[in-house]
């Protein structure tokens, strides 16, 4: 039973609309009308605004972060943590109230990521922030930080179903990406 609610509660928390919600508030439309039709930060960011685009990025990353400290502190099982951050996921990319059509994941894995390894998490994290205000482009920090938290995951000593993990959000999101760009929207590739 504790699979289940707690499950429910994190694919609740993952679902929450923040690119739709900010977009509606700002512009009055729907952000999966705009652009690359994609309901995620990066798609905010270039069609609504920059400030818009890191806050539904910060929030989103909060997201996938909040489902791991809730997990940790409610039933401290490495397996229910990492339960709680794929539905998460979940939630994000389909959301119900949405008619299953939200984002793609990438922020969301981050704070699922951070909070799961925060040994690893938590510095490169930063230097991903650092590499955002140089280059101005989330695609680049994203990609480091994707491609290093599973290298860096079995030598800082997580288990090896942590570093399993480390490496399925990362392609779970590289999926989801594909996915939505390649068969569900096929011309977004060209506006991105």
């Amino acid at each position: 039973m504790t699979w289940i609610w707690l499950g429910l509660v994190c694919y609740a928390i993952g679902s929450l609309p923040t690119a739709y919600l900010f977009t509606r508030y700002i512009l009055a439309q729907d952000i999966r009308d705009i652009g690359d039709n994609n309901s995620g930060a990066a798609n905010v960011f270039r069609n609504v605004g920059a400030k818009a685009g890191v806050a539904v990025g910060a929030i989103d990353i909060v997201k996938g972060s909040v489902v791991i400290v809730l997990a940790k502190v409610l039933v401290d099982d490495t397996g229910m943590e990492m339960m709680a951050g794929a539905a998460a996921l979940v939630g994000h990319n389909f959301p119900v109230h949405l008619k299953f059509r939200g984002g793609r994941g990438a922020a969301t894995a981050v704070g699922v990521l951070i909070a799961s390894v925060p040994i690893v998490g938590l510095p490169v994290g930063a230097f991903c922030l650092v590499l955002l205000y140089f280059t101005h482009k989330a695609i680049y920090p994203l990609a480091v930080f994707l491609v290093a938290i599973p290298a860096l995951t079995w030598p800082a000593g997580y288990s090896v179903s942590l570093e399993i993990y480390a490496v399925a959000m990362p392609i779970a999101v590289g999926l989801s990406h594909f996915f939505t760009t390649r068969i569900l929207n096929p011309g977004a590739g060209s506006r991105s």
